[in-house]
């Protein structure tokens, strides 16, 4: 772990940190929302999975700026980024196009079929008949009120939950520990290059831009597009991997092996450090390769027999059936390892963080920062509201212990190996099926009924509190470009935010109008809601159940034991690399091994003259730029084609 350093933000001036948000930030959120924002909720009901069309926008504002001699700031690049990417994806609570599935759920089969239809709370669908069985279709009529309201107020409180966590671990991560967040560093360096445009580093984001940009049209806009003209999706290249599971079917039964086809992931070797890449290769390899087969050898009932474990199962059925009984169980526990270790081995970082927070500045003022006890205040208030609201308004009468845990101190645990994860490796932790395990076994075990409103409400609840990992990478963003938090704060929540709510409104209430949803134009919902709405009903009706506390306890212990001997030997070690490895199956991190392998193996060999790891973050994100104008090329044309309705004559 890094030694204590001081704080950068008390000598950093305020000429050095500029806002973000001007009148061009704005009319580039107006016009994402107005251009772009209907073919995000298009593409979702007919294809699924978007893509990232921000920096189309982006991109052209950026050139227009240069066309006028007037080049956009670093820090307008960012807040424009941020603002418009909320304003294309309604990245915001109340999503109006995310409430057809509410009331296509209500009135499926499946809800009727398993007899829950009757209990779904009025505070997520409406209760009208009309409105649930599509007679009516409109969000201008009074039962979407209390909908409305509960989306609208948890949101809210989730955005100030996750703004005061984010100020604590950005202190505790970025400004004490001075981790690397090597994802957010491509985001710093992609903008800083087009605010400079130094030529070799230019070149090289150009290049791997066409790279991005070819690979994506053969590997997402090849199946894209023949879907729309021919009805067949042509896989040139497998998405998100090649997979090798039934060829070692026989050798490694329940094995998951196969080869990353995402090139970004071995681009992602050459930044993140070398001993988190390795941890995550040692933990997924002893999943995927060795632990798996050990189940179905020797441990077989940790699965049920119904499931067919793991016969005839490709790498992703394997991946959900073993991780819901098996390694879930074990991420929770290796998570809890993780934090106390986190705590135990970072406790003089976490001491300098709250001197820091308890003494703000001037500059750290103007800057935007929270005191250590707004934020503890801020925090504590607010998770307490949700807690009540909660226990008096949405779900009444429920077991008030597991929602306070869920509510209140689960967040912040979370949080803290998050934005670690995040700095480290530059992906978020996930621990999923936490809060259903915990609804489940509290049900279980004060013997509340499937079929009742205390067995059925407390699932659509909104338990989902923000840990504020986000904002913690942000934050660092913010301070690559120097940035002001208040001008980003301001320009996605105050600008963007209520034009997302009102063009998403707009867009929505029009397409509704035009056809029950889904339908025979939204391919995708009606293929896809189907299969999600049965794999959410076995939690419902408790089909499901993956809390194992012995392997809980396993992972727990493995993760402080692993930690204790690489002490006692003084070897590298990374127990946020190991967690993060645990829950992946073998392609990616395998994927990124081999590229910090190979980009270190290939420096050495030049000796030097070839340093792929000096340009790595230009490339990641030139990369990443040629890839979101691909999908966003496939999925336009895609959309325009099927939206042609064929004349009468």
């Amino acid at each position: 772990m890094k030694g204590l350093r001081a704080v950068n933000s008390r000598e950093v001036t305020r000429e050095e940190w500029r806002s973000g948000l001007t009148w061009r930030v704005v009319l580039a959120v107006i016009y994402g929302a107005a251009v772009l924002m209907p073919v995000t909720i298009w593409g979702e009901l007919m294809v699924g999975t978007v893509g990232n069309l921000t920096w189309t926008v982006v991109i052209l504002f950026y050139w227009l700026s240069l066309l006028y001699g007037s080049p956009l700031t670093k820090q307008e690049i960012l807040v424009m980024f941020a603002a418009v990417h909320t304003a294309v994806f309604a990245g915001v609570g109340l999503n109006f196009h995310h409430m057809f599935y509410r009331v296509w759920f209500a009135s499926s089969p499946i809800a009727e079929a398993y007899g829950i239809a009757k209990y779904l709370p009025y505070w997520w669908v409406p209760e009208n008949p009309l409105i649930r069985t599509q007679a009516l279709r409109t969000f201008l009529h009074a039962s979407w009120i209390p909908v409305v309201v509960t989306s609208l107020a948890f949101w809210i409180m989730n955005l100030i939950i996750g703004l005061s966590l984010g100020f604590f671990f950005y202190q505790l991560f970025v400004e004490t520990e001075r981790l690397p967040f090597p994802m957010a560093r491509v985001s710093v360096e992609v903008i800083t290059e087009l605010w400079e445009r130094e030529p070799m580093k230019m070149r090289i984001m150009v290049l791997f831009a066409l790279i991005g940009f070819i690979y994506s049209l053969l590997a997402y806009g090849v199946p894209i597009l023949s879907q729309t003209f021919i009805g067949v999706p042509i896989v040139v290249i497998p998405y998100p991997w090649y997979d090798l599971t039934e060829s070692f079917k026989e050798v490694l039964p329940g094995a998951m092996i196969g080869i990353d086809t995402n090139l970004i992931s071995y681009m992602v070797g050459m930044i993140v450090p070398f001993e988190v890449v390795v941890y995550m290769f040692i933990g997924s390899f002893a999943v995927s390769v060795l632990g798996n087969p050990f189940i179905v050898w020797y441990c077989p009932e940790l699965i049920p027999k119904w499931v067919g474990f793991p016969k005839g199962m490709k790498l992703a059925d394997v991946l959900f059936w073993s991780n819901i009984y098996v390694w879930y169980a074990v991420s929770i526990g290796a998570g809890f390892g993780v934090f106390f270790e986190t705590l135990i081995r970072g406790r003089k970082e976490f001491a300098q963080s709250i001197r820091n927070l308890s003494k703000l500045s001037t500059a750290m003022k103007k800057l935007g920062y929270l005191s250590l006890y707004s934020i503890i205040a801020i925090y504590f208030a607010v998770t307490f509201l949700w807690f009540l609201l909660l226990e008096f308004v949405l779900i009444p009468g429920f077991p008030w212990i597991p929602l306070l845990l869920l509510v209140v101190f689960w967040p912040f645990i979370h949080g803290v190996l998050s934005a670690r994860a995040i700095g480290e490796t530059g992906f978020p932790l996930n621990i999923p099926y936490l809060n259903s395990n915990v609804l489940l076994i509290t049900m279980e075990s004060c013997n509340i009924p499937v079929h009742s409103k205390l067995g059925i409400w407390p699932w659509f609840a909104p338990l989902g509190v923000s840990s504020g990992e986000g904002w913690t990478s942000t934050f660092y963003i913010c301070k690559g470009v120097r940035c002001t938090f208040s001008s980003y704060i301001k320009a996605v929540l105050l600008v963007a935010a209520p034009v997302a709510i009102l063009f998403n409104f707009l867009y929505s209430e029009y397409l509704w109008k035009m056809t029950p949803i889904p339908s025979p134009m939204f391919q995708y919902a009606q293929i896809f809601w189907p299969i999600t709405a049965a794999q959410s009903v076995l939690w419902y009706t408790r089909r499901i159940y993956s809390f194992n506390p012995n392997l809980i306890i396993g992972g727990f212990v493995s993760i402080l034991a692993a930690s204790a001997v690489a002490s006692l030997l003084k070897a590298p070690f990374s127990s946020i690399g190991l967690l993060m490895g645990i829950g992946q199956p073998l392609p990616t991190p395998l994927a990124v091994f081999i590229g910090a392998v190979g980009s270190r193996l290939i420096e050495k060999l030049s000796k030097g003259k070839i340093n792929l790891r000096k340009y790595a973050y230009v490339m990641v994100g030139g990369y990443a730029i040629g890839m979101s104008v691909a999908m966003a090329l496939s999925i336009s044309i895609s959309i325009f084609a099927k939206s042609l309705w064929p004349l009468p004559y």
